[in-house]
C-alpha cells in the first residue's frame, strides 16, 4: 500500500511542537526549556519505500511501508536497523502533519518543505504507479 500524501520533505516544526509544549501542565518549566531545544532541527524526506532522515550532518535511512490509512492518517511499519519494526502512526492537517513519541504524551509537528511543481508532479505520479 502507498500514501502520496507523504512523498516529499518535511521538516520539523520548532514552533508549533514548541506551543503544544508549553500548553502542558504536567511538565515542569525547566524541563519545557528544555524540551523545546530539541525539535525544529529534523528534516525527513519520504520516496515509496524510504524515509531518509537528516539531522545536521547525521543522516538515516529507514525502510517503510503503508500498513493502514485512512483520510485523516496513515500507519506506517518502518524498519529502524537499530530498535528494530515500529509502528509510526502520522495524523495529516493539511500541509502539516504530527506524531506522538516516546510515552505517546507529547507530540512533533512537521510541515511540507515546499517543492517546484515539475517535481511535485513528478512524485505525485510516481508514487501513483
Amino acid at each position: 500500500m502507498k500514501d502520496s500524501r507523504l512523498i516529499g520533505t518535511w521538516k520539523s516544526d520548532g514552533r508549533k511542537t514548541a506551543k503544544e509544549i508549553a500548553a502542558r501542565r504536567d511538565i515542569p518549566a525547566s524541563k519545557k526549556v528544555k524540551l523545546r531545544h530539541f525539535f525544529g532541527k529534523l528534516e525527513l524526506r519520504y520516496t515509496e519505500s524510504r524515509c531518509y532522515a537528516r539531522l545536521g550532518d547525521y543522516v538515516s535511512v529507514n525502510r517503510y511501508t503503508v500498513a493502514a490509512k485512512d483520510a485523516w492518517s496513515a500507519a506506517l511499519v518502518v524498519l529502524n536497523p537499530i530498535a528494530g519494526k515500529q509502528i509510526v502512526h502520522i495524523h495529516f492537517e493539511g500541509d502539516r502533519y504530527w506524531i506522538t513519541f516516546g510515552s505517546g504524551r507529547i507530540r512533533e509537528f512537521f510541515r511540507r518543505v515546499s517543492q517546484n511543481r515539475r517535481e511535485l508532479r513528478k512524485q505525485i505520479y510516481n508514487s501513483s504507479r
